[in-house]
């Protein structure tokens, strides 16, 4: 699992808690991060065990299927020097 804090510019590695026995089961990350206060982009990219990741845009086609693309997620820093980030 991947965190971006500025829209997809650069990456840093949020690990993953213990798949607990069900490999294909949705996971739960943690990361922490620095930010400034003002507006970010959180983005969070996942990878598979063959290193294939989420694509940054998705490809368009005419029934929407296979949305698999890197969720951004807009967030504001008022006065605060640090986010932590749990999904």
């Amino acid at each position: 699992m991947k965190v971006s804090t500025d829209d997809g510019l650069t990456w840093q590695s949020a690990p993953l808690e213990p798949d607990r026995g069900h490999r294909w089961a949705w996971r739960r990350w943690s990361c922490t991060c620095s930010a400034a206060p003002g507006d970010h982009v959180l983005s969070i990219r996942a990878h598979d065990e063959a290193g294939n990741s989420q694509p940054l845009q998705q490809p368009w086609n005419p029934g929407g299927f296979a949305d698999n693309l890197v969720r951004r997620v807009p967030v504001s820093c008022p006065d605060h020097p640090h986010i932590t980030a749990t999904a």
